[in-house]
């Protein structure tokens, strides 16, 4: 059977489904049965085989779409990427002032409820306790400090 015939047959075979779109051969020598949307019937109806040909499946917008859609004819722009400045902090953190302030606010609240504060503002809306409403200076403290040292460098210096 050569490959006009199997287009005229599978064209007949599916002229009349709402599916159905149109036939034709791809580069190989392929059938291709064109679809307009896939369903049951697209998968169980149009065989696997044809004429002793694989059948091939493809949507209507395949058929329809030129290269030239996908492509850019024009030369490719190609340009340096301007170079990222970094910022120099001219004064690292003092630690010394960190110390400081931790062991001020401690003498006001306490160790564990400063750890606990300390967690809330590192939690944030998802904080377990709320000793913060009960020492809203020591809260406000600690998010200047967490804002300028960070977490782990707060927590080294709570933990030991």
């Amino acid at each position: 059977m050569d490959m006009s015939e199997v287009l005229s047959q599978l064209s007949q075979m599916f002229k009349d489904r709402d599916w159905f779109h149109d036939v034709g051969v791809e580069q190989f020598g392929r059938p291709v049965v064109y679809v307009k949307y896939a369903c049951h019937e697209t998968l169980h109806d149009i065989p696997d085989t044809f004429g002793g040909k694989q059948v091939l499946v493809h949507f209507a917008a395949s058929k329809l779409a030129s290269r030239e859609q996908f492509t850019n004819s024009s030369a490719p722009k190609l340009s340096t990427p301007s170079p990222v400045v970094v910022p120099v902090v001219d004064t690292p953190p003092d630690f010394n002032a960190l110390c400081e302030e931790l062991d001020r606010l401690e003498k006001s609240c306490g160790t564990n409820t400063l750890q606990d504060i300390f967690y809330e503002v590192h939690d944030g809306k998802n904080a377990v306790t709320n000793l913060s409403s009960r020492y809203p200076d020591v809260r406000a403290s600690l998010e200047k400090l967490y804002e300028t040292y960070g977490f782990d460098v707060i927590y080294e210096e709570m933990d030991g």
